[in-house]
């Protein structure tokens, strides 16, 4: 029996043998192999003599009682989390600001969804993209995105055979735009591109906004004008149906000509390398996350290192998140307004057809129709609105009146952003871009987020 424990972010493999000791001896155990791993001179004489605090299941932070066997509460090849004392306050909350994240409970229950959106590039919304951050659903490819990245791979590798100088396909970036690279050197040159680039800080995204990202990416790459391989595209839907997620700091981003570092960060986790999530071992190494769920690290080929972080993916992810949010926001605000004519006995005679068609803006009509759904109508008539035909009451409150006027401008802005933000979903932001049906590869300036 082996049971893989992490101890200050390292994990560990213990064998247990048949699982008799207690779950005290697996805490101590794996403390004494973690400090055997680090340089000695690094290791104060009191984090030599520490003990366990506490073993947690990684899955759900279930604290397991230090007396039961092993065998009684774990299974074999389980995943646990075993916090010293120097990690705790007396209080016993998370001290270091920096395991917050690391340390913090899994889900108890994930169910992994069983259906599937198609991306294609071309056709995601909004709604769509903050379901598959929710984890409600996994990806599938259309055959038509399939052959779109697949000749333009192929485009990418007959660049490569004929020795052309193309901007980052045989050539450095930015500065280096000028320098042809020698053939044998790149396959390095992308994961150099990664691996500088991968210098965020500050805690990670959580798992929702990290699916949104890795996922709007791979609608992207969908589009095929990036020239990643078809192979490595599958390998970041893996990822994303078994909710692998890289480590990826909220800060770092430059906007202005991508979202390089989030985008670095996101592709270094599917290379092994850094830290990972899933909800079945919760923060580990990269390569230990991905190797539980049967994937292997991506190898990268010429060009699709900058495939990978070039990009606006997370501003606009991050914005999708927020006009979804405003949406339903703006609708509940429609129920808190009828809801308040209701409570103060108004009318909403000023809310009928014939009054708003006089100034027909769209939001506006709509919201007036959702009042008069929500408060009286033929089907279910309202007995306060009945009570005004006879009453010796004017008008009600300019607030309550103008209801639609204030709120549908409001919905109207809402749906203009994210009619921007659904273009830029299915939008290519990749430098230099494949065209297929022409044969030609060329750059343009990516523009501000």
């Amino acid at each position: 029996m082996k049971i893989s424990v992490r101890v200050r972010g390292e994990w560990l493999q213990v064998p247990c043998r048949n699982g008799e000791m207690t779950v005290r001896w697996l805490g101590d155990e794996s403390v004494r192999r973690y400090n055997k791993l680090q340089k000695q001179d690094d290791i104060k004489e009191n984090r030599e003599m520490e003990k366990a605090q506490e073993v947690r299941k990684t899955r759900g932070g279930v604290i397991l009682d230090p007396d039961d066997n092993i065998r009684d509460v774990l299974d074999d090849n389980d995943f646990v989390t075993v916090v010293v004392a120097s990690e705790r306050s007396t209080t016993g909350t998370i001290i270091p600001e920096n395991l917050k994240h690391i340390l913090e409970p899994v889900p108890a229950k994930y169910e992994p969804p069983d259906e599937h959106i198609f991306l294609d590039g071309e056709s995601l919304s909004t709604n769509d993209l903050r379901q598959l951050g929710k984890g409600r659903y996994k990806i599938k490819l259309t055959h038509e995105a399939e052959i779109k990245v697949k000749n333009a791979r192929e485009l990418v590798e007959k660049i490569l055979q004929e020795k052309k100088v193309v901007y980052g396909i045989t050539t450095g970036f930015g500065k280096f735009a000028r320098t042809v690279i020698d053939c044998d050197k790149l396959e390095e040159l992308q994961y150099n591109l990664i691996r500088s680039h991968a210098a965020g800080v500050g805690t990670p995204l959580n798992p929702e906004k990290t699916r949104m990202l890795l996922a709007l990416r791979i609608n992207v790459l969908a589009k095929g004008h990036s020239g990643i391989s078809l192979t490595n595209l599958y390998a970041l839907i893996k990822a994303f149906n078994a909710s692998c997620l890289s480590w990826v700091p909220e800060q770092g981003s430059v906007g202005a000509c991508g979202d390089l570092a989030p985008l670095a960060h996101l592709a270094l986790g599917l290379l092994g390398e850094g830290k990972m999530w899933s909800p079945e071992t919760g923060w580990g190494n990269a390569k230990d996350v991905l190797a539980a769920h049967g994937l292997s690290p991506m190898r990268l080929n010429a060009k699709e290192g900058i495939a990978l972080t070039n990009g606006t993916q997370l501003i606009t992810s991050l914005g999708a998140e927020a006009v979804e949010r405003a949406y339903y926001i703006a609708r509940q605000a429609d129920v808190v307004a009828a809801l308040t004519l209701e409570v103060l006995k108004g009318t909403s005679r000023a809310f009928d057809s014939d009054v708003q068609m006089i100034r027909p803006h769209k939001g506006q009509i709509a919201v007036a129709k959702r009042l008069r759904a929500l408060l009286h109508s033929e089907t279910h008539p309202s007995q306060i609105a009945e009570s005004h035909r006879f009453c010796n009451r004017v008008q009600d409150a300019y607030t309550l009146r103008c209801c639609p006027q204030v709120h549908g401008i409001v919905h109207d802005t809402i749906d203009f952003v994210q009619g921007v933000i659904t273009v830029e979903m299915n939008s290519g932001t990749d430098n230099p871009v494949s065209f297929v049906h022409d044969r030609y590869v060329t750059t343009y300036q990516l523009p501000q987020s």
